[in-house]
């Protein structure tokens, strides 16, 4: 299974988002999570032309249906879902509730892995070496468990040691929006990947 680039996008959004997100996906990223509350103005966008080659590799927040968008769950629709639903991601700031989703979601959002880029002063609480520990004790007991993703902090100097610790890619956000050029930024994450 090849090591997952997915960006995140910041709440708020810029005409230039919705214009670069074809070159990102040119560039090699795999996902981008559209991190946006349902409305119309952002259904207007997400129905752009450009964007449909990949609505497969859009994740959003809330159900669009007949359509090749992937569901996110934030945690509180996670909870409140019945127990049959199913989605293409959901987060989890725990690994030990990592298990559990197993057959619900096909990916999983574990953060922080280092402090954040786009959040100061969030961080982890267990050093990487820590949590590729547990990762692989899971992975060791449980069967048919999720994609793994790594959020938090990750850049292209840590990018290498995400996918040694274990996990199945990374979802970057700062290190995306916060250069000034993200397709350049997404090429250079790639390049990062053994």
């Amino acid at each position: 299974m090849p090591f997952l680039v997915i960006g995140v996008t910041p709440s708020a959004h810029s005409d230039n988002l919705w214009n670069l997100i074809p070159a990102l996906f040119q560039a090699g990223l795999s996902y981008l999570y559209i991190r946006q509350p349902d409305s119309k103005e952002l259904r207007r966008q997400l129905d752009r032309e450009a964007l449909q080659p990949y609505q497969a590799q859009l994740i959003l927040p809330f159900p669009v249906l007949n359509t090749g968008f992937r569901l996110h769950w934030k945690e509180s629709a996670r909870r409140q879902a019945s127990p049959d639903s199913r989605a293409f991601s959901t987060s989890i700031h725990d690994l030990a509730h990592w298990p559990a989703l197993a057959g619900r979601v096909e990916t999983v959002f574990y953060s922080p892995l280092f402090p954040s880029i786009s959040k100061p002063g969030y961080g982890p609480t267990l050093t990487l070496e820590e949590q590729a520990n547990r990762i692989q004790a899971l992975r060791r007991s449980s069967e048919k468990l999720p994609r793994l993703i790594g959020l938090g902090g990750i850049q292209r100097d840590n990018m290498a040691r995400v996918q040694q610790a274990g996990f199945d890619g990374a979802a970057v956000l700062g290190a995306l929006w916060e250069s000034p050029d993200p397709a350049q930024a997404v090429r250079e994450l790639v390049q990062q990947i053994a």
